[in-house]
This record gives C-alpha cells, sequence and structure tokens, in this order.
C-alpha cells in the first residue's frame, strides 16, 4: 500500500503538484478512514457476545508460539479484558 501511495505522490509531484499539498490529500484521506472505519465497520463488544470474542482471540494467536493453547490463552485474554472493561458514564 505504501509504494502505491508512494508511485501516486509521485506522478502527482511530476505532474507539478507540491508534495505538502500530496501529504496533506493523504492525511485527509487517513481522517475520513478512520472516520468511516468508526462509523460503518465497528461492532460494540457487548454485541458480539463472549464466544465470538473468544473465536476472534483465538484467531489471532494461530499462528503464534502459544497457539498450541489457544483454547487456555484465548479463555484468559477475554477474561482479562472484562475484567477491566470501561464503560462511558
Amino acid at each position: 500500500m505504501a509504494a502505491e501511495l508512494l508511485r501516486r505522490a509521485g506522478a502527482l509531484v511530476a505532474n507539478k503538484i507540491h508534495p505538502t499539498t500530496c501529504i496533506a490529500g493523504f492525511r485527509l484521506a487517513m481522517r475520513e478512514s478512520i472516520r468511516y472505519i468508526k462509523e460503518a465497520l465497528t461492532n460494540k463488544v457487548d454485541s458480539l457476545g463472549r464466544e465470538a470474542i473468544i473465536n476472534s482471540a483465538k484467531t489471532s494467536m494461530s499462528s503464534k508460539l502459544v497457539s498450541a493453547d489457544s483454547d487456555f490463552y484465548a479463555e484468559l485474554v477475554v477474561s482479562a479484558m472484562e475484567a477491566i472493561k470501561m464503560t462511558n458514564t
């Protein structure tokens, strides 16, 4: 992705667009991407259920050293997350 951004920025600079203008555009795109992810692609943890969170933890550990014991560690991670979960009041 970084290579493609640099390639496209190089083309813009070749067309006499100043590099700071390119960077400003990249920053704007980043902010809009983050806004879109927060609004459209996230789910509240409470709506997922414990089993889905455990499965997600197992998936993230599948290529790690602890993958053989993923059931144990997934349960441990989810329990720790629930113990420190904060809510906005």
